[in-house]
């Protein structure tokens, strides 16, 4: 029963016109940032333009719903959000937890680099929580943030045991192969 009600809570988001524009909307533009990405810093080109189209659905689930106000004047947006723990009870806790498991993953097998990939997706979390307690576009909770880190971080483990198992080449800091013939085995 939980997987379709995950499911019905999923088509639900999904129909509105707003999320489905900005999916389609933000997958050709951070699919087109993730591809351009790729080639200057020698990342891997399909799972790069594929973590883009992960972030845009976690922006279009999250952001682009009717409703909300800018509330600027709020002196303590974080004051507002709810104090709540990690829970898999219910269809919008798992939601959460998967939401940023594609851009995680993929960005991994891109990059390669696995810390830098998790801390992006934490601050990414972080920072829609932000704007939920700024804009009441949604609610800001705290369970959100963890459910939504701890899906990342699963899914960055999964990629870069992926990535170790298959012993693809060592690369420099700033994402290119390395030249060391040592490196390369």
């Amino acid at each position: 029963m939980g997987a379709l009600q995950d499911a019905y809570v999923a088509e639900l988001v999904l129909s509105q016109p707003e999320a489905v524009t900005a999916l389609f909307a933000g997958s050709v533009l951070l699919g087109a940032v993730g591809f351009v990405m790729a080639r200057r810093r020698g990342w891997a080109a399909l799972p790069a333009v594929l973590a883009g189209c992960g972030l845009a659905l976690a922006v279009a689930v999250t952001l682009a719903r009717p409703g909300g106000s800018f509330s600027v004047a709020t002196t303590d947006p974080i004051g507002m959000c709810v104090a709540n723990e990690f829970s898999l009870t219910g269809s919008l806790p798992r939601l959460n937890l998967v939401m940023l498991v594609p851009f995680a993953f993929f960005a991994t097998l891109a990059t390669r680099r696995p810390v830098a990939v998790f801390g992006v997706a934490a601050a990414f979390s972080g920072a829609v929580e932000f704007v939920q307690a700024l804009t009441a576009i949604g609610v800001c909770e705290a369970q959100d943030f963890i459910n939504n880190t701890v899906g990342a971080f699963f899914a960055v483990l999964v990629a870069w045991l992926l990535t170790a198992a298959a012993g693809g080449p060592r690369t420099t800091r700033g994402g290119r192969p390395s030249r060391d013939p040592a490196a390369t085995g």
